[in-house]
């Protein structure tokens, strides 16, 4: 990164400039989208695994996600990450 720190305090401020620069990302409505499908889908293993038929509703939410997010990005309500 070539960062050079020389002390605990360039370390204190180069740490929370890098979580303010992030802050955007951590608050935006993608990154909790893509928490409650990893929610979803690892619920929807364990409700397989168990035998529920809930399971099917948890997998029916992951699968719906992608054509929701490409509809959001579509219309300009989310924007792509990491470009």
């Amino acid at each position: 990164m070539g960062h050079d720190v020389k002390n605990i305090k360039e370390a204190i401020a180069l740490t929370l400039r890098v979580w303010r620069a992030a802050s955007a990302f951590f608050l935006s409505i993608e990154l909790w989208l893509m928490v409650l499908v990893a929610a979803a889908t690892v619920s929807g293993l364990f409700l397989a695994f168990m035998g529920s038929s809930l399971s099917i509703l948890a997998f029916g939410f992951a699968i719906t996600y992608v054509g929701t997010r490409t509809v959001l990005h579509a219309k300009r309500i989310l924007h792509w990450p990491f470009i």
